[in-house]
């Protein structure tokens, strides 16, 4: 029997319950940083360095901790739900959980790619033959080359001013296959989340899971004002005992 589909939109409020920290601050700060010094293509070109050295701390970071209780959940969804994770997060802790399909918007901090990759310096990559993106085990570092072409490597995230990995086609099918859908640890104000609180209208069932959730923008979900950990698990279970 085919399963019913589960699809899953997670923020930085998921991770930030394994010890990572959140985007930004209150002060607009990230970590101490200027966001467009550390998070975007100009950023790169005026001090790559500065920016190798941001994103080799969080490397570090995301290596020392573990998953939480609302990652686990959502892999054990898995046992009678096929699963789709749609997530923020650059970080591998959904993976790390048991999650077989992730679909990262934004990228993952242990992979690297070629900084033409993507149009970084507005050049296509056929031209230069550099579609490279791997994975690695340690931070990337000024003098690491891409192998086809030469060029410095980069983390696989993306930045301020650069395109996020919108699958159109496929967020599509996910749309008109969904059973069930869940957002947590998002904001429902600010885009993707809101655009896509929009598409799933329609699904059967949605749930909403945050400690402080839109709700003028959650009308026809099931909105639980908590953090994942506390409520995930109980949800997740609820919905393995009623399949």
């Amino acid at each position: 029997m085919t399963k019913k589909r589960v699809v899953v939109f997670s923020g930085a409020g998921l991770s930030a319950e394994s010890g990572i920290p959140t985007f930004r601050g209150s002060d607009g700060l990230w970590e101490n940083h200027r966001i467009e010094d550390v998070a975007s293509p100009d950023g790169w070109a005026r001090d790559p360095k500065l920016v190798l050295n941001f994103y080799a701390m969080r490397f570090e970071k995301v290596q020392s901790v573990q998953p939480n209780a609302g990652h686990r959940s959502l892999a054990d969804l898995q046992e009678k739900f096929d699963v789709i994770n749609i997530t923020q997060n650059i970080d591998n802790l959904l993976e790390r959980a048991g999650c077989n399909n992730v679909w990262h918007l934004h990228g993952r901090i242990d992979y690297q790619k070629c900084e033409r990759h993507y149009d970084i310096f507005g050049l296509r990559d056929s031209y230069f033959n550099c579609d490279f993106k791997s994975e690695i085990s340690k931070p990337v570092q000024w003098g690491d080359k891409c192998p086809k072409c030469g060029a410095q490597l980069r983390p696989d995230v993306v930045w301020f001013g650069e395109s996020v990995d919108m699958r159109r086609g496929y967020l599509e099918e996910l749309i008109e296959t969904a059973s069930i859908f869940i957002g947590v640890g998002t904001s429902a104000q600010v885009y993707p989340a809101a655009g896509l609180l929009t598409l799933f209208e329609e699904t059967e069932q949605k749930f909403f899971i945050d400690p402080n959730p839109a709700y003028e923008a959650l009308l026809g979900f099931e909105v639980i004002k908590s953090t994942a950990t506390a409520v995930l698990p109980e949800l997740v279970q609820r919905l393995l005992q009623a399949e």
